[in-house]
């Protein structure tokens, strides 16, 4: 190194030597410099410094809904009109039942150019939380979609635009047209909860269709197994259509002498604003319901 700083000298004395406009005396010769050292090749960004621990590149995990367009899911289906279903993750929860309600992440994207239009996992969008829906407010291709998909599973779903928006295009706050008309869309979906049933007694007599009023005999109890509220076959109570979204779905299908339990996860468990409902919401409820009788309502 002592060499080495001998030969940067030198270099230095002869770059203002040469920086100097010629003088009017001849200048001697300088004394010849001794043999050059090979300098040590300059360490690149790259290169690992003495004593200095370099962390070790972390790969990031791919997000949930990051699902390349070839992946090969684990089921297939096409059902009619075109909606194509494919599970990449199978669940082992409670299965979403037809007209059911559900808490779910999603991400929604154009078939055709990929652009992103709305998600519960991008903060970009700004949904803190997942999303709480009826599949029967939704369009057709979640309608149709989501039933039979177990809770913890994820799924894509390519929706035509029949059974999308149709001819209608949808815009953000601003007016930007963020689906336009005739789209097809793709959501991936990862279903959190859904309502759970399970027939203690089948019944026999009149079954609960779409829009009912049902008359029951029943025990409300939180997942601590704490009573919250009860009837019974001599003052039975009477279940209003829209009064507990989740309940409603729920009971669908029962028939006359049945008897149901039912399990409504808290996200699912919002109360219409009726004066004498006296159950708690936004807790996890598990409800047994004998169903004494019912009258089912003309459709809308």
């Amino acid at each position: 190194m002592r060499k080495l700083a001998g030969v940067v000298g030198v270099v230095c004395v002869m770059t203002v030597a040469l920086a100097q406009p010629p003088a009017p005396a001849p200048v001697p010769a300088p004394a010849p410099a001794p043999a050059p050292v090979p300098a040590e090749p300059a360490p690149t960004p790259s290169a690992v410094q003495p004593g200095i621990p370099v962390a070790p590149a972390v790969a990031q995990p791919a997000k949930k809904y990051e699902i390349p367009a070839d992946a090969k899911p684990l089921l297939r289906q096409e059902l009619p009109g075109g909606l194509i279903v494919e599970d990449f993750v199978i669940g082992t929860g409670t299965a979403v039942a037809a007209d059911s309600a559900v808490v779910a992440n999603y991400h929604g994207t154009l078939k055709d150019g990929g652009a992103a239009f709305d998600s519960s996992w991008d903060p970009a969008f700004q949904h803190p939380e997942p999303a709480v829906f009826s599949l029967n407010r939704v369009i057709p291709g979640w309608t149709q979609g989501l039933p039979g998909m177990k809770a913890g599973g994820i799924r894509r779903l390519t929706i035509p635009a029949a059974l999308a928006y149709g001819p209608q295009e949808k815009r953000d706050q601003n007016g930007n047209v963020t689906i336009p008309a005739n789209s097809d869309l793709v959501f991936v979906v990862e279903l959190i909860d859904t309502p759970g049933s399970e027939d203690i007694t089948v019944g026999t007599g009149e079954e609960v269709g779409k829009s009912a009023v049902c008359v029951t005999a029943h025990t409300v109890k939180t997942a601590d197994g704490t009573e919250v509220e009860s009837s019974t076959a001599a003052k039975p109570y009477i279940w209003i259509p829209g009064e507990n979204a989740a309940i409603d779905a729920a009971m669908k299908g029962m028939k006359v002498g049945g008897k149901r339990r039912i399990t409504v996860p808290a996200q699912l468990n919002q109360n219409a604003p009726l004066p004498d409902i006296k159950r708690p919401a936004s807790v996890s409820l598990v409800v047994e319901v004998e169903l004494i009788a019912v009258r089912n309502l003309p459709s809308r």
